[in-house]
C-alpha cells in the first residue's frame, strides 16, 4: 500500500470520526430540549386533568368519567389516558394502549424516558379535600420528534459533503507529497541494484528535498568506497598468489571458497578440483604426525569450533597422484562484527615434506642408536640384578633367620632365665608348665635349624637322596595319624582316601617323600578353617607315574600369591597371623620332589581351597590358606600399684612375660593378641607400661605405636617394642615410630625390668 493511500484513509477515519461525534452531540441537545417543553406540558396537563377528574372518582360516576376521558384524549391529543382506583383497579381508559404499563414514580411531575414506540409516560395522585381516590396516567408524544430526524438528517449530509470535499482534496495534495518520495524510492533501489549514476534534483528545502540530496551524496559515496575495495581486493588477491604458502578461505562448512596458486601446486590439484573439495573430505587421508586419521580434528575445523587460532599443526594428507605431503598448518578464525560465532576461517599451509623426513630418517638412527645402548645396558642391567638379588636374598635370609631363631629362643631363654631368678618360689606344677614351654620352643628351634639346613644343603647340591620302592597307602596313614593331634586342636577332619589304591607304590627316598607329605598335610591342617577338611588321596596316573594329592578348605591361594609360591621365606601373606612357620617349607617339599624325579603342582582358588598334587614321578599336592588368630585381653589380678599391657600374638611370648612380671608382684599384666584389640585395650584401661610385639597380625607394631601417640592420653606414656625382628634397620624405625626403648628377642629380663623401673618412674603418674 502506498503512502498516498495511507493518507486517504487515515483521513478518511478522522473525518468519519468527527462527523459521527458532532452528529451524537446535535441529537443529545436536540432531545433535551425536547424533553425539557414535554416535561412543560405534562405539569399543565397532570393539573387540569386532577382537576376534572377528581369530583367524577369520588362521586363514583364511572360512566362520566368515561365519557370524559374519551373527551380529553381526543380533545388534548394524549396518546392515552388512564384512571384506576384506590385498589388499583381499572375505572376508565381510552386511547392507544402503551407497550408495557409505567411503573410508579416518585416523582409524578418528572417526564418518563422514551419507550420503545416514542411515547412519554406521566403519572399522577387523584386528590380532594387532601385524599386519594386513585392514580391516573396519560401519555404524551413529543411534538418535535420528527424535525429531530429531519435535522439529523441534514446534518448528515452536510458532513458527507464536507467529506468528500476533503478527500478530493486530500488526494490531489497527497499526490503533490509523494511523487517526490516515489523518485527517492525508485533511485534508490537503482543504488541498491549496484547503479550509483542517479539523476535526482533536490527540489525544495522540505524533508523530501533533505531525503533526496542525502541518496545523491550517499550514492556518490558508495560508488567511490566501491572502487577502493575493488583496488584493495585486487591488491590482496596480487599478494595472495604471490605467497610461497597455499592459502584457502573456508566456509563454516569447510568447503574451500578460494585458494591460490600455492595451495593447487602444494596438493597437486586444479582450482575447480580444490573448491569443490571441503577441509574434512575423506579423499584427503588426512593424518597427524603419528599417523593417527585426523577426522573432526583439522586445523580449521578446531578453529570454527573453538574460535581460537590454530598455529604450527603438523599433518600429512594425500595427493591425487599418491604421494604423501607433510603440512605445517595455520588456521584463523574469522567473525563479523558484534559477533562472536566463526563464519569462515583463513588456513595457510607450508609444504615440510622433506624436513620430516629428515627427522624420521634422524629418529630411525637414533632409534637404532638406543637400542644397541638399551642392549648393552640391559646386559649391564642383568648383571646388576643378579648381584643385587644375591644381596638381597642374603640380606631377607639374614633378616628372617634372625626373626625366626629368635622367636623360639626368646622362650627358651626367658623361661630358663624365670626359674633361674625365681628358685624356690615356683611350685612343681608351676616349674613344669614352664619347662614345657621351653621343651616345645627348642624343638621348634630344631626344626627351623633342621630346615634351614635341608634348604643349604640342596641350594649346594650336596643332600642325596636315595630311589627305592615306597608303599603309599602305609605311608600315607602312618603321617596323617602322626599329625592327628595337630588337626583334633584345630577340629580339621583328616580323609584319607590312600587305602582306595592298596599296593600302589612310587619310587622315591621314604625318609624325603615322608617329610614331603608331611610338610603338605602340616600346612594343609595349619591353614585350614576351624571345622574344615582335609582329603589324601593316591592313585595311579598313567602306566609310569603315581599321584599322591592333598586337597583342604582353606582359603586358597590368588594367582599373585601362586605365582610366588616357591620362594624362600615367602609366608604369601601368613606373616601377619598367628599360625607359626618360617616360609621354607613347602619349598623344600618342592625342591625334594624335584631331586627324586617328580613334581609338585598347586591347584587353588581364593576362597575355596586348594590342593597340591605329587607325582611321583607323578605328584601333587595342596596347600591351605592362613587361618587368621583371634585376639583376647586377659587380665592377671586385680589393684597392682602398676599395669603392664602386652600386645603380642604368640602365647608362649605372652606366658614368658607374665612370668617375668611376677618378679614384680604389686604389678599386673593385661594382654591383647592383635594391633586392633591393643589399642582398644589401651584405651578402656589406660596401663602405665605398653610393651608391644612388632610382627602382629593385621597392623603391624610401629602402626600401632604410632596411633596410640597420636592419642594425647598417650603421648607421655611409656611403650616398649619387645620384637625377634633384630636387625639395625627395624631398631631405627622403632624408634621413629615412638617408642621409648626397643628390646629384642630372647629376651634379657634383668634388662627388662630396669628398663621398665626406670621408664616407669620417668613417667608421670596417672
Amino acid at each position: 500500500m502506498s503512502l498516498r493511500s495511507k493518507l486517504l484513509i487515515g483521513t478518511i477515519v478522522v473525518q468519519l470520526t468527527v462527523l459521527a461525534v458532532l452528529l451524537l452531540v446535535a441529537q443529545r441537545v436536540i432531545r433535551n430540549a425536547l424533553e425539557a417543553d414535554v416535561a412543560g406540558s405534562a405539569v399543565l396537563t397532570e393539573r387540569l386533568l386532577g382537576s376534572a377528574l377528581a369530583p367524577l372518582v369520588v362521586a363514583k360516576d364511572f360512566e362520566a368519567l368515561r365519557e370524559s376521558t374519551d373527551e380529553t384524549v381526543r380533545a388534548s391529543g394524549l396518546v392515552y389516558l388512564q384512571v384506576d382506583g384506590p385498589d388499583g383497579r381499572g375505572l376508565a381508559r381510552s386511547g392507544a394502549t402503551p407497550a408495557r404499563e409505567p411503573p410508579a414514580r416518585s416523582n409524578p411531575h418528572a417526564p418518563r424516558p422514551a419507550s420503545f414506540d416514542g411515547v412519554y409516560h406521566f403519572g399522577a395522585p387523584i386528590q380532594l379535600a387532601g385524599q386519594d381516590y386513585g392514580r391516573f396516567y396519560f401519555g404524551l408524544t413529543a411534538a418535535g420528534a420528527s424535525g429531530e430526524r429531519v435535522l439529523l438528517l441534514r446534518l448528515a449530509v452536510i458532513g458527507a459533503t464536507g467529506l468528500a470535499a476533503s478527500l478530493a482534496l486530500q488526494w490531489l495534495l497527497a499526490g503533490v507529497l509523494t511523487r517526490r518520495l516515489a523518485n527517492v524510492a525508485r533511485a534508490a533501489e537503482q543504488v541498491g541494484a549496484g547503479r550509483f549514476d542517479i539523476a535526482l534534483p533536490a527540489v525544495g528545502r522540505d524533508e523530501a528535498g533533505a531525503i533526496a540530496g542525502a541518496l545523491r551524496r550517499m550514492s556518490a559515496a558508495l560508488a567511490e568506497r566501491l572502487q577502493k575495495l575493488q583496488d584493495s581486493e585486487q591488491r590482496q588477491r596480487s599478494l595472495i598468489e604471490t605467497m610461497a604458502e597455499g592459502m584457502l578461505l573456508q566456509d563454516a562448512n569447510l568447503s574451500v571458497l578460494q585458494c591460490n596458486d600455492a595451495a593447487l601446486r602444494i596438493l597437486g590439484l586444479e582450482r575447480d578440483q580444490l573448491e569443490a573439495w571441503s577441509a574434512t573430505d575423506a579423499r584427503w587421508h588426512a593424518v597427524t604426525r603419528d599417523g593417527a586419521p585426523l577426522g573432526a580434528d583439522h586445523p580449521a575445523a578446531v578453529a570454527l569450533r573453538t574460535g581460537e587460532a590454530q598455529r604450527n599443526v603438523v599433518i600429512g594428507v594425500e595427493r591425487r597422484d599418491g604421494r604423501r605431503v607433510w603440512l605445517s598448518v595455520n588456521a584463523e578464525p574469522l567473525r563479523r562484527a558484534g559477533s562472536d560465532r566463526p563464519y569462515a576461517t583463513v588456513t595457510t599451509f607450508a609444504d615440510i615434506t622433506a624436513l620430516i623426513e629428515a627427522e624420521d630418517r634422524l629418529l630411525r638412527l637414533n632409534a637404532e642408536l638406543e637400542q644397541r645402548v638399551s642392549e648393552r645396558t640391559a646386559d649391564l642391567a642383568r648383571a646388576l640384578e643378579l648381584a643385587e638379588r644375591a644381596s638381597r636374598a642374603k640380606t631377607e635370609f639374614l633378616s628372617r633367620m634372625s626373626h625366626d631363631l629368635r622367636t623360639p629362643l626368646n622362650a627358651i631363654l626367658g623361661f630358663a632365665q624365670i626359674l633361674r631368678l625365681g628358685g624356690a618360689s615356683f611350685g612343681a606344677r608351676e616349674s613344669e608348665q614352664k619347662l614345657a614351654h621351653i621343651e616345645a620352643a627348642g624343638w621348634h628351634l630344631l626344626e627351623l635349624i633342621n630346615d634351614v639346613l635341608d634348604l643349604a644343603r640342596i641350594e649346594s647340591g650336596s643332600l642325596v637322596v636315595s630311589s627305592e620302592a615306597v608303599a603309599l597307602a602305609p605311608l600315607v596313614a602312618e603321617c596323617a595319624q602322626m599329625l592327628q593331634p595337630q588337626a583334633d586342636a584345630m577340629a580339621v577332619q583328616i580323609v584319607d582316601r590312600s587305602a582306595v589304591a592298596p599296593g600302589l607304590q612310587a619310587r622315591a627316598d621314604r625318609t624325603r617323600l615322608k617329610q614331603v607329605l608331611t610338610n603338605l598335610l602340616s600346612n594343609a591342617i595349619k591353614y585350614n578353617r576351624r571345622g574344615g577338611r582335609v582329603t589324601l588321596e593316591a592313585r595311579a596316573a598313567g602306566a609310569d607315574a603315581v599321584e599322591l594329592s592333598v586337597a583342604d578348605t582353606g582359603r586358597g591361594f590368588t594367582e599373585a600369591q601362586q605365582r610366588e609360591l616357591y620362594q624362600p621365606f615367602n609366608r604369601l601373606g601368613a606373616e601377619g597371623s598367628a599360625v607359626e612357620g618360617t616360609g621354607i617349607g613347602l619349598v623344600i617339599a618342592h625342591r625334594l620332589t624335584a631331586l627324586m624325579g617328580g613334581s609338585l603342582t598347586l591347584a587353588s582358588e581364593a576362597g575355596r581351597g586348594s590342593v597340591f598334587t605329587l607325582r611321583l614321578p607323578r605328584a601333587d599336592a595342596p596347600a591351605a590358606a592362613a587361618c587368621g588368630a583371634g585376639s583376647t585381653v586377659a587380665e592377671v589380678s586385680d589393684g597392682p600399684a602398676r599395669t603392664v599391657l602386652y600386645i603380642e600374638d604368640n602365647p608362649s611370648n605372652v606366658e614368658l612375660l607374665r612370668g617375668v612380671l611376677s618378679l614384680r608382684p604389686q604389678w599386673r599384666m593385661l594382654s591383647a593378641g592383635d594391633g586392633a584389640a591393643g589399642i582398644a585395650a589401651a584405651q578402656e584401661h589406660r596401663p602405665d607400661l605398653i610393651v608391644i610385639d612388632i610382627g602382629l597380625p593385621g597392623i603391624d607394631g610401629f602402626q600401632v605405636c604410632r596411633r596410640l601417640r597420636a592419642d594425647p592420653a598417650f603421648a607421655a606414656r611409656p611403650i616398649v617394642a619387645l620384637s625377634a625382628n633384630a636387625m639395625p634397620a627395624d631398631v631405627e624405625r622403632g624408634r621413629a615410630a615412638g617408642f621409648d626403648a626397643y628390646l629384642t628377642k630372647p629376651l634379657q629380663i634383668a634388662d627388662f625390668l630396669a628398663q621398665a623401673d626406670r621408664l616407669l618412674a620417668a613417667a608421670p603418674r596417672r
